[in-house]
């Protein structure tokens, strides 16, 4: 005999007599326990139930029930001595038991009323569980958007748990039919997402249960981190040079023969000379990020406004001068100086008003990629080779037809920011002419000219979005608008971006005409424990702050 799930009620029966009893009709902690060999399996397996009953006589007499993955209840084993039962040649799907306890006298007088049931046993066999997960913006802040699969379970429910940063464990609630499950990311650090599932009679325990595998997060939103901190002064020492721009963490640790002494450090442009003529400056400050301390590390540029440290430890730097058609690319040792024989200055005709400076690495044929604001391009550098970078470095156009505008360094707008994805194998490029970012590729001294490139993100939160940077927890952009001092950060979300979170860095009101208390220029992020330090040039102040 058979019964539909939808009753979700058992039979319990002798012969040609029934009675129905209520599934959670179970027997108190003193009454029958059914155990089970095993409470997941694999196609093909036996499994063999056994009551545990300490209220049992010589009388007492046991029946079995079984739920099959098809959803039919039928009566597996009549009522009898045994308090065991064989379930063979178990196949896909999930399965329940129960068993019953009744005395022969009961049985035979067909009294089922007193009957004592076991709590359902669950069995999976060949089920899985997994999660998948998706970050969002949601209305009061970032969340994360988690969705359980299941295979092999019948009528599934589900519950999440997640660990926060601080090591506390949250609960969704009670079992729900929903698989989506939306967690307000409350704090930045590191998440554990876990989920379980089970069919819609199995007992919410962890025996009864499936689990997925622990999926981790590491949220990283500049929504949620409050506190800003100058870190130092950039105005120049030796010459009183100001306004900065460029920023770049010296990331070459030097070798053991010759350490870097910068390495660790802060490296920051100064666009102006001391009476503010912008594109004047010839300065780069070395900043210590925990000690605040200030060095000249560079007296040799020309408006300085993007820096890139290459893996071999050479500093790059994109000069625009004061009109950009004076421009160059020079390359700087790792100790701030220059290479013989005029070998750090790169000139030639790619160069257009360069801007932005970023490092591609390659198998084969790595570049620096910059940007040229004056025309609206994106050149590669590469075939390069100290001493001689003047004579070695050959150029090729991957990127045409930005948008741009000006033709100074006070009115220039134009493609500006760049940072390469090791994720994406993709740099991206804000341009503040169109408020946009675009991505390109490079595959080598064969690369196509993509012309405006992909379109990440365009409007919206971006205001003259300049310097753009990657969270190195999530993958994030992190872009300064100097239109209205703030921090965006964008989320990639496979090809799906969207606005993750902003942030106020400087509070002073921006001309939309003059761009007069524009602040942001340079930003760079870093991690230390699991935590995020974005710093940032303001030229407001002349100083380089941290947000963490």
């Amino acid at each position: 005999m058979t019964m539909g799930k939808s009753s979700r009620i058992i039979l319990a029966s002798a012969a040609l007599s029934m009675a129905w009893l209520p599934l959670t009709a179970y027997a108190a902690s003193s009454g029958p326990v059914l155990q089970a060999s095993a409470e997941t399996a694999s196609i093909g397996q036996t499994i063999q139930y056994t009551v545990q009953d300490s209220q049992a006589t010589s009388s007492t007499e046991y029946q079995f029930w079984i739920e099959t993955p098809s959803g039919q209840w039928k009566m597996a084993q009549s009522y009898s001595a045994n308090p065991h039962f064989i379930l063979p040649h178990v196949q896909a799907g999930s399965y329940e038991v129960v068993a019953y306890a009744l005395s022969r006298q009961d049985v035979e007088q067909g009294d089922w009323a007193k009957a004592m049931a076991t709590a359902p046993d669950s069995l999976y066999v060949n089920a899985t569980v997994s999660v998948k997960m998706m970050s969002e913006q949601g209305a009061s802040g970032p969340a994360e958007v988690v969705t359980v699969a299941t295979s092999n379970v019948s009528q599934p429910v589900y519950q999440l748990w997640w660990k926060t940063p601080s090591g506390v464990w949250q609960a969704s609630g009670p079992y729900q039919s929903n698989p989506n499950f939306s967690v307000p990311l409350t704090e930045n650090g590191a998440y554990q997402f876990v989920a379980y599932a089970k069919s819609i009679d199995s007992p919410a325990t962890s025996a009864q249960t499936m689990a997925s595998s622990t999926q981790s997060l590491m949220n990283s939103n500049v929504s949620i981190m409050h506190t800003i901190q100058k870190v130092a002064s950039t105005v120049d020492a030796t010459n009183g040079d100001s306004n900065p721009y460029g920023l770049t963490y010296d990331s070459f640790a030097g070798t053991s023969a010759a350490p870097n002494p910068y390495y660790g450090d802060l490296l920051v442009s100064n666009f102006s000379n001391a009476a503010g003529a912008q594109g004047a400056g010839t300065t780069i400050e070395a900043i210590n990020p925990q000690t605040g301390s200030v060095k000249t590390f560079s007296s040799d540029v020309q408006g300085a406004d993007a820096l890139a440290v290459s893996p071999k430890g050479p500093l790059w730097v994109a000069d625009f001068g004061t009109m950009g058609t004076n421009g160059n690319v020079m390359v700087l040792t790792p100790g701030g100086g220059v290479f013989p024989n005029g070998g750090s200055e790169i000139t030639g005709s790619n160069l257009d008003g360069p801007w932005g400076q970023a490092f591609v690495p390659n198998p084969t044929t790595p570049a620096f990629f910059v940007t040229n604001a004056l025309n609206g391009t994106v050149d590669a550098m590469y075939g390069f080779a100290p001493p001689n970078f003047n004579t070695d470095t050959h150029f090729m156009e991957i990127g045409s037809g930005l948008a741009h505008s000006g033709s100074t360094a006070s009115t220039i707008e134009g493609p500006q920011g760049m940072v390469y994805d090791p994720m994406t194998h993709m740099v991206y490029v804000t341009d503040t002419a169109d408020n946009s970012i675009r991505a390109y590729e490079w595959t080598g001294a064969n690369t196509p000219n993509q012309g405006q490139g992909q379109l990440i993100y365009q409007g919206g939160a971006l205001m003259k979005p300049a310097g753009i940077t990657l969270d190195p927890l999530n993958g994030d952009l992190l872009v300064v608008n100097q239109g209205n001092n703030n921090l965006v950060e964008i989320a990639l979300n496979n090809g799906h971006a969207y606005v993750a979170g902003q942030k106020v860095l400087d509070n002073t009101p921006v001309n939309p005409k003059t761009g007069a208390g524009s602040a942001l220029f340079g930003v760079d992020a870093v991690t230390s424990n699991g935590h995020l330090f974005v710093y940032y040039t303001d030229d407001n102040t002349n100083t380089v702050n941290v947000l963490e």
